[in-house]
């Protein structure tokens, strides 16, 4: 081996080890935290998608929701639950999970290949190249924008990936002589891309500019090139123009206001504005200016026209986009960001031609001074680019492994809730709809959608809707200082902090029928119970329910009785036991203080001949295992409930 194939392998090396580190950090923002919220799915857009790929396959009515939208990712959608069901998973929740992980790989995908196109406008193994290229990945690695965007199961991360490809693939056909059969593959990415989203038209134009090129230099291939394109783009086009004139929402916007949304200049420019919001607009301006006039006056130059093809993605995509999109930090940032990925490689290759310039002036003018000017702009985007967007990117990824109040509201009340209709506010429209909020419960509630759950009393809510449950935002609840809701409804739950949702009063629309105080060993309260009337006959059945709460978690699993007895003696003449909370919540794992626990309806059933009289009810909590009572706290073993007079 020479040493200037081992000086080139080195510099190769050098150059994947340092896109594999990049490629690391970005994975950990992308893939730790992936199942947030799961198996709640609280992106808006994710059940949509997966609904539609059911219906599609004719296993589910989702009402035409999507008619006419970009079948591609939907195509994906349908093979992974082809794959999933042969392996017996069908939930949502288990699908969105796998689909998340393939958005994940897709961004680090288009990571890759926004690394390699602004590598590919050096010369092969240069510095400036191997910065670029550096330089353009980590801005799309780190990017808080792109990192929150990045991992959802829906088309764009996909998106983003066909865009990079379409431009990777164009810029090689472009910039190596033996490569010009990519000009049409890279129409093939672009016309996915289309088949994704159909208002990225122009993420074909690298493929077209390339055969273009290619046509002038070699006519006969340019040709097989050109018509072949043209029978590609004329196969997307139709399928893109049939979905367009159905496709709803953004396709109605579009049919309805596009051509003047397309010539909104106000509209036009916040979107390109926020195609670059992610990398620093102020950043990315300073850095491609100083690029320009570096381009000018320096020796080494990236390519020219793949620059200008860049450059036409980050204005087009935006563009077009505004003929149903007007873009803002909080909504829609997705339909900008496959030009963020474009801009990632102008900002790379313009920071890398900053570095050369500087690099070459020096190395003429002071040489000692070449290695200082070789690192000075990548470490200065270091330290005020990419470095914040790491600190700024950590509070998602923290907020990502924090647990979803909504799934553990909705399990809790699979536990300890009897079936009933719930009020809900908009946070929890589909917190106990499995269709589109992905938890599949044992038992069914329905659900009622309000913006204002104070308009109305608990019991106007019961008696003329049918209502047994609220579920109310912990501050709203605590704004109430009076009224019903604080008199005539019952606080069961609040499930709190930290949680990457808001924190939630679970709340029933009546209270207890009696209030009690009785403390059974170090942990357990009773605090309520209903109870049934105080004159009976022989025979009868007695409801009754009752209330507790834990001051903390008891050691073990207790059993209640509830016995009949004369008033002068403890023999029981009719008992009953049972659990005295929910079966599936054992009193060892009564853990949560503030928690009102309602217990399961026991019955007791008198003997059918008994002598009229006065009699009493007991109560008491034991060890089901041992058998041994619980004291209560001001002696003895039995608390004496009520007395009942049989006729």
């Amino acid at each position: 081996m020479t040493n200037n194939e081992h000086n080139n392998n080195s510099a190769e090396r050098r150059w994947w080890i340092g896109l594999l580190v990049i490629v690391a950090v970005a994975a950990i923002f992308r893939v730790v935290g992936y199942n947030f919220s799961l198996p709640y799915v609280d992106h808006p857009d994710e059940p949509v998608f997966y609904l539609t790929a059911l219906e599609w396959r004719g296993l589910f009515d989702n009402q035409a929701y999507l008619t006419g939208y970009p079948p591609l990712y939907i195509w994906l959608i349908m093979g992974v639950q082809v794959v999933m069901e042969t392996l017996g998973i069908t939930s949502m929740a288990a699908a969105v999970a796998v689909l998340r992980l393939i958005s994940a790989g897709f961004s680090l995908l288009t990571l890759i290949l926004s690394a390699l196109t602004a590598r590919s406008l050096f010369p092969r193994g240069s510095l400036a190249g191997d910065a670029a290229g550096w330089i353009a990945g980590g801005a799309w690695g780190v990017a808080p924008l792109v990192i929150e965007n990045a991992i959802y199961a829906t088309p764009d991360p996909l998106l983003y990936l066909l865009v990079s490809a379409a431009l990777y693939l164009g810029v090689r056909a472009l910039t190596e002589p033996n490569a010009t059969r990519l000009a049409l593959w890279s129409v093939v990415g672009g016309g996915l891309a289309i088949l994704a989203k159909y208002f990225t038209l122009t993420a074909v134009l690298p493929g077209l500019v390339a055969a273009a090129v290619v046509w002038r230099t070699d006519r006969r291939r340019g040709i097989r090139l050109a018509v072949i394109s043209i029978v590609i783009l004329a196969a997307v086009i139709a399928i893109a123009v049939a979905g367009i004139l159905v496709v709803p929402r953004e396709g109605a916007t579009a049919r309805e206001g596009g051509f003047a949304n397309i010539l909104n200049v106000g509209r036009v420019a916040n979107n390109i504005d926020h195609a670059l919001v992610p990398l620093n607009f102020t950043a990315f301006a300073l850095i491609v200016g100083l690029g320009a006039v570096s381009w000018f006056v320096g020796k080494t130059r990236a390519k020219f026209l793949p620059i200008v093809m860049i450059a036409a993605l980050i204005i087009s995509i935006p563009w077009l986009a505004a003929t149903f999109s007007e873009v803002n930090v909080r909504e829609r940032m997705k339909d900008v960001l496959p030009a963020t990925a474009a801009a990632c490689v102008l900002f790379g290759v313009a920071a890398a031609q900053i570095m050369s310039t500087l690099t070459d002036f020096s190395a003429r003018r002071r040489p000692k001074l070449a290695p200082l000017a070789a690192v000075i702009v990548p470490l200065a985007l270091a330290v005020g680019v990419l470095i914040p967007h790491i600190s700024t990117s950590s509070p998602i990824l923290q907020n990502r492994l924090l647990p979803d109040a909504r799934v553990a509201l909705r399990l809790w009340a699979d536990e300890n809730l009897e079936p009933g209709t719930v009020l809900v506010g908009e946070d929890n429209h589909k917190t106990f709809n499995p269709f589109w909020g992905g938890i599949v419960g044992r038992q069914w509630f329905d659900w009622w959608l309000t913006d204002d759950w104070a308009a109305l009393p608990p019991d106007e809510w019961r008696t003329r809707y049918g209502i047994s449950y609220a579920v109310i935002e912990r501050n709203a609840w605590a704004g109430q200082t009076s009224g019903a809701w604080l008199t005539d409804a019952l606080p069961l739950r609040t499930f709190g902090a930290p949680t990457r949702s808001p924190e939630y009063v679970v709340v029933r629309l009546w209270t207890m029928q009696q209030p009690l105080d009785a403390r059974f060993g170090t942990a357990i309260r009773l605090v309520g119970a209903d109870l049934p009337a105080t004159t009976a006959t022989a025979g009868a059945s007695l409801p009754f329910r009752f209330y507790w709460q834990a001051d903390n978690t008891p050691p073990s699993d207790y059993s209640l009785f509830i016995h009949f007895t004369p008033l002068d003696a403890d023999q029981p003449l009719a008992q009953v036991d049972g659990a005295p909370a929910s079966p599936a919540r054992p009193t060892y794992a009564w853990n949560e203080p503030s928690e009102t626990l309602i217990g399961t309806p026991l019955t007791l059933t008198l003997p059918a001949e008994m002598p009229a009289g006065r009699y009493r009810v007991r109560i008491g909590l034991y060890d089901y295992q041992t058998g041994v009572r619980l004291p209560l706290s001001g002696g003895g073993d039995v608390y004496e409930l009520m007395e009942i007079t049989v006729e």
